[in-house]
């Protein structure tokens, strides 16, 4: 059982459908119908859009309808001047406030972007303005200056995604008990939310409520069953919950057939059908394992891990010679892997390679020495 906890909160940050609060447009009318033409080619678009900016230079509405046409297309440096603009020419305006001091954040302008947050507060004070703030925070390492903001707006607009950044947020501070009760609450709202119960599940397990922990994991790929990141904390969780073992196989099975190209899906059922099965269970059947294990290498031929088990896997069942080709490899791809080369030592040994077993005994011993 491979131990996680925080680091991996990354994947339930990734199980935003955006990331982050996005670029919510809020365009005044004459963006909207500037943009309403949609059989007009992008190009033309912009052409006719740069066109009224030239114009027209001291216009609102003309700067703000190309920055919301560059937002939309995804090129937030290109808005970045036109928001910057509009903003001079009308600071009253909330939405373009918004707007700029969301695409300071994403172009890594923090300062500035707490700064123009600052400011459209005094327009609106929004539960998703003080969101945005706690993203600013967070992005600069002040968790707690984030977590203030994170709650601020989870209380006055307890949207799944203020819930979800302030749980997240209160899991990154190490407070798993409040983050706990945070996702737990938030389900109640959100009960068709799969990140919240991931959110929850990286709480619970961080609080040893292993079972508990596997069960939201279970819940939130039953809600996305196409989306790998549930079933990627339950692949890692193979063992910690014997009695809920089958519950974890059944979505890891399901993992493999929703995405048979994925080769992680392969390596976690692998590694659940061999380690991952309660005392009682039959013996695992190795072929399938290696099938599986085999198949993920072959998907993603830079998988240390699954080279790794690979080779354990041929190595208890006495095959060294080929044991020896799979550590091999694993080793090519992660030279300080200690386990790996403690592996291979024995399966040179027991080829009966002397001098190579040795070379890796102390390479082993090298890199599990203390520092």
């Amino acid at each position: 059982m491979t131990s996680f906890a925080v680091p991996l909160i990354a994947i339930a940050l990734a199980t935003s459908s955006s990331g982050g609060p996005g670029i919510p447009i809020a365009q005044s009318s004459s963006a909207g119908k500037q943009s309403s033409n949609v059989a007009a080619a992008p190009s033309d678009v912009e052409r006719r859009l740069l066109e009224t900016v030239r114009q027209q230079p001291d216009s609102f509405e003309a700067h703000r309808a190309l920055a919301s046409f560059y937002l939309r297309k995804g090129k937030v440096a290109a808005a970045l001047p036109h928001l910057q603009r509009a903003q001079a020419i009308d600071h009253s305006q909330y939405a373009n406030g918004y707007d700029l001091a969301l695409v300071l954040l994403q172009t890594g302008k923090l300062s500035a972007a707490r700064e123009q947050a600052t400011r459209t507060l005094t327009l609106k004070d929004t539960g998703e303005l003080h969101n945005l703030l706690g993203d600013i925070e967070e992005r600069g390492g002040n968790l707690l200056a984030a977590a203030e903001e994170y709650q601020r707006a989870a209380h006055m607009d307890p949207t799944e995604e203020h819930l979800f950044d302030w749980g997240n947020n209160l899991v990154q501070l190490r407070a798993f008990e409040p983050a706990t009760q945070v996702f737990t609450a938030a389900i109640e709202r959100h009960p068709k939310s799969p990140r919240l119960r991931v959110g929850l599940g990286i709480a619970e397990y961080s609080r040893g409520q292993y079972e508990a922990a596997v069960k939201s994991f279970c819940e939130a790929a039953d809600l996305a069953p196409s989306d790998p990141r549930p079933y990627q904390f339950l692949g890692e969780m193979y063992g910690v919950a014997p009695e809920l073992a089958r519950e974890i196989t059944q979505r890891l099975a399901r993992f493999v057939e929703t995405r048979p190209r994925n080769a992680l899906a392969h390596f976690y059922y692998a590694m659940n059908l061999w380690k991952g099965q309660p005392a009682d269970s039959p013996p695992p059947d190795l072929k399938r394992v290696e099938t599986l294990l085999r198949r993920a290498v072959v998907l993603d031929p830079k998988l240390a891990k699954g080279f790794l088990e690979l080779g354990v896997l041929l190595s208890e069942q006495q095959r060294y010679k080929e044991a020896v080709l799979e550590l091999r490899r694993a080793i090519r791809l992660e030279p300080d892997h200690a386990q790996a080369h403690y592996r291979l030592a024995q399966a040179y040994q027991r080829t009966g390679q002397e001098s190579l077993a040795a070379s890796e005994l102390e390479i082993f011993e090298r890199l599990s020495s203390p520092k």
